[in-house]
């Protein structure tokens, strides 16, 4: 009904759109066949107030009015600025409108059409007055072509009153099911959004299950057989008695080469690890990631290192990594926070990652905020994941207070065979 979708739907797929949206140009074409036909009765007709050619000109100048302002301006603009556009709209209409009306009776068809716009783009209270106003020039212009002067009977009030209440009651009526169109659509964009982050949360959490799961095969398996070999190797070179030339330098060639296939074992291992952690250090890794999300946002961002760093095992590393990924993308989504800061702490039975936010923050025991804000599918997937290591993810948060992500992950010390060159 409305001819004033807002500024979105002008780029928004046909498909995406709300149904009402989809009629704004069935309304448009209904208002110029509302025009184009007491125009066609105009000129036909043998008498008239008004020359034919003045009639043409102002039914020329009502439809290039309306395409400027409804067609053209409204739907570009937004919030307040259509609900002005469609007011002077209005008012340049019905001034054109009222000669036109006067001339022929035809013109009251195109009367019909601005009460839907005044329903369709004006605020209640003021399409209520519109219409009003527009039902007493109806009346007026009535009484002028019948050559009466107006009086207010009570017949023409009790007529105007029950035209203005079935108008105002299916006003309401449409209103309603605009208001209920426009909150599943956003429910509709909320679900999908949700369902692409859950995809690629997915892919991503199997991508690097899969790079674990061979990094631990190649070490459990290729690895540690290589280190076998070689202390096999090793313990039958002390084993044999001097003067064994030949058998010793061919012991020595298959240590080597157990050796050179262990390194590569272990390069292997390293490789399988992301890209931002095959070349630097957790802490480095997690401060590049913070500049350059910062550098991407605007948003100033603070990172800190407290204790001393200890090498951790590539799946809690990568879990860090994620996870502040994951919370600093929370932040630019729901926070509207000025600064955050991130901490690493080494401590000495765990290492904890805080990201906290000065945002609007939001109700943790509030289903619906904590949803939309700390509850989504990437911080379940970031538990689960944490979980799977023996780690926490906590989020402390309150409104107007911002809003604490905390991963504490158990330190492992590996079996120092398993790093031990031979």
């Amino acid at each position: 009904m409305s001819a004033s979708p807002d500024s979105s739907s002008a780029t928004t797929p046909p498909a995406k759109r709300e149904a009402w949206e989809r009629w704004v140009k069935i309304w448009n074409g209904v208002f110029y066949l509302s025009l184009a036909i007491p125009t066609l009765f105009a000129l036909l007709a043998d008498n008239g107030i008004y020359p034919k050619w003045l009639l043409l000109g102002l039914s020329l100048a009502l439809g290039i009015w309306y395409g400027l302002i409804m067609v053209w301006l409204v739907p570009r603009a937004g919030g307040r600025w259509q609900t002005t556009l469609s007011l002077v709209f209005l008012i340049g209409a019905i001034t054109l409108w009222f000669p036109l009306a006067r001339s022929h009776w035809g013109y009251f068809l195109t009367a019909s059409s601005f009460f839907g716009l005044m329903w369709g783009t004006l605020p209640f209270w003021m399409a209520a007055v519109g219409n009003v106003i527009l039902i007493g020039i109806l009346i007026w212009i009535q009484a002028l072509n019948l050559g009466r002067s107006l009086s207010l009977s009570w017949n023409i009030l009790l007529i105007g009153a029950v035209v203005l209440g079935w108008t105002v009651l299916l006003a309401l009526w449409v209103r309603t099911i605009m208001m209920e169109s426009k909150e599943r659509k956003q429910l509709i964009e909320q679900l999908e959004a949700a369902q692409n982050d859950l995809a690629v949360a997915e892919r991503q959490s199997g991508v690097l299950q899969e790079r674990q799961r061979m990094a631990q095969e190649i070490h459990d398996t290729l690895a540690q057989g290589f280190t076998s070999i070689v202390m096999q190797l090793e313990a039958a070179e002390q084993a044999l008695p001097e003067g064994l030339t030949s058998v010793q330098s061919r012991i020595h060639k298959a240590r080597d080469t157990a050796r050179d296939s262990l390194a590569e074992a272990r390069r292997l291992v390293l490789a399988l690890r992301p890209e931002s952690l095959e070349e630097s250090t957790l802490p480095d890794a997690l401060r590049r990631e913070a500049r350059r999300w910062a550098d991407n946002t605007g948003i100033k961002t603070d990172f800190a290192v407290t204790g001393d760093s200890v090498p951790l095992h590539p799946e809690a590393e990568v879990s860090l990594l994620r996870a502040m990924q994951e919370g600093l993308s929370n932040v630019h989504k729901h926070a509207q926070a000025r600064e955050v800061s991130v901490t690493l702490s080494f401590m000495a039975d765990q290492v904890a990652l805080d990201v906290h936010d000065d945002g609007q923050g939001f109700d943790p025991h509030n289903e619906t905020s904590s949803s939309d804000q700390g509850g989504g599918f990437g911080l379940q997937v970031m538990r689960q994941r944490v979980g799977q290591i023996g780690g926490e993810v906590l989020v402390e948060s309150s409104p107007e207070q911002g809003t604490t992500l905390v991963v504490q992950i158990p330190i492992v010390n590996e079996d120092p065979q398993d790093n031990q060159d031979p």
